[in-house]
């Protein structure tokens, strides 16, 4: 099994925004020195408190320099807020600054206040991810940086520098909506699944491999990823006092801003929100049922390990990516979680094989 660390780089509780980024290079250090397969970089942009990270792709540089082994991620690029030729070059840079363990994370966005400073309509964001995908994998396998297409024309220039991973860096995608789930099917990308509960993740799994079948794809570096909200403690009684409190708090915060809601008045484009994917049908304060759904994974290590094998075995995926910084906005206390799972944790699980109960 392989364990990501995702860091959305969170303000609150923060000493000053210098510490925060000082904060998560020490994580990825941290990362790479306990075996974690990748490290990710969130996107998101407006609110200090919720992500100090407007932009990934400077954290993941700075990230460069100070590990050796570990891959290192953004998750995602939000594609409509980029162009595509800066993002082609970035990611090539990228490529060759981590000695090519750099990883590209893509998504169209679901924040819908994050789309109006940027002058973007909500509406064409499919669109536009599609030709900016096209546009950079292009530049990517051919060299040549030339696209036509509605919202992005451009011909002509070579791309400098080159890549050092081909045909090109692996690609993960932010996909809640089947849509949008079967669209890496067909691409063999890792379909990543952000607050989704556990049987609603088995389903986006078995449609996963399905439309991959029904493609032709066979599937070698693709499927699902679910993210989970992850605290480990000395015993489960330590765990969950610890982080119970601060998990229940932010997932209440997480399904009010992390969907279009109100803020999109347009549906186009997003009516899987609307009908089956709005995060507020999930909003509780309940921690228990928050850890029954698999949202959040929490306890001693015996019991992480137990709930990460359940997960594993119903959804049928090897991968998880998990957000330690959520547990808790004590930095001692996060540390400490960290340090169990990569001694305790991942030695019983790097090398579980996963066979889907499906």
């Amino acid at each position: 099994m392989r364990f990501s660390i995702f860091m959305i780089t969170m303000g609150a509780g923060r000493s000053s925004d210098r510490q925060v980024y000082e904060d998560a290079l020490a994580d990825a250090r941290r990362a790479d020195r306990l075996g974690f397969e990748a490290f990710w970089f969130a996107e998101h942009h407006f609110n200090g408190d919720f992500c100090m990270s407007p932009s990934p792709n400077l954290l993941l540089a700075a990230a460069a320099r100070e590990t050796e082994r570990i891959r290192l991620g953004v998750a995602v690029n939000v594609l409509p807020m980029h162009h595509p030729v800066r993002l082609a070059e970035e990611g090539a840079m990228l490529d060759q600054l981590t000695a090519g363990r750099f990883m590209w994370g893509i998504g169209r966005g679901i924040v819908g206040g994050e789309f109006i400073p940027y002058g973007i309509d909500s509406t064409t964001t499919r669109e536009r991810f599609n030709e900016i995908h096209d546009a950079v994998i292009s530049a990517w396998t051919t060299g040549r940086l030339e696209y036509h297409g509605r919202f992005y024309d451009f011909a002509g220039a070579e791309l400098y520098p080159s890549l050092i991973q081909r045909p090109h860096p692996p690609v993960w995608v932010a996909a809640q909506s089947p849509e949008s789930v079967g669209w890496c099917a067909r691409h063999d990308y890792v379909a990543m699944q952000v607050g989704e509960p556990m049987e609603q993740t088995r389903r986006q799994a078995e449609h996963y491999r399905r439309a991959a079948s029904e493609a032709g794809v066979a599937i070698r570096e693709g499927g699902v990823a679910p993210l989970r909200y992850c605290f480990v403690g000395e015993t489960d009684a330590i765990a969950r006092e610890k982080c119970a409190p601060y998990l229940r708090d932010f997932w209440h915060h997480f399904t009010k801003i992390a969907a279009p809601g109100g803020v999109i008045p347009d549906r186009r484009g997003y009516e899987y929100w609307y009908e089956e994917g709005d995060l507020s049908r999930y909003a509780t304060d309940d921690y228990d049922l928050l850890n029954r759904q698999g949202i959040i994974i929490c306890g001693s290590p015996r019991t992480v390990i137990e709930q990460i094998t359940r997960q594993a075995e119903l959804i049928g995926t090897d991968r998880f990516l998990l957000d330690f910084w959520r547990g808790s906005l004590k930095r001692e206390d996060r540390i400490r979680s960290l340090e169990l799972f990569g001694a305790e944790v991942l030695p019983a699980l790097r090398d579980t094989a996963v066979t889907a109960a499906a």
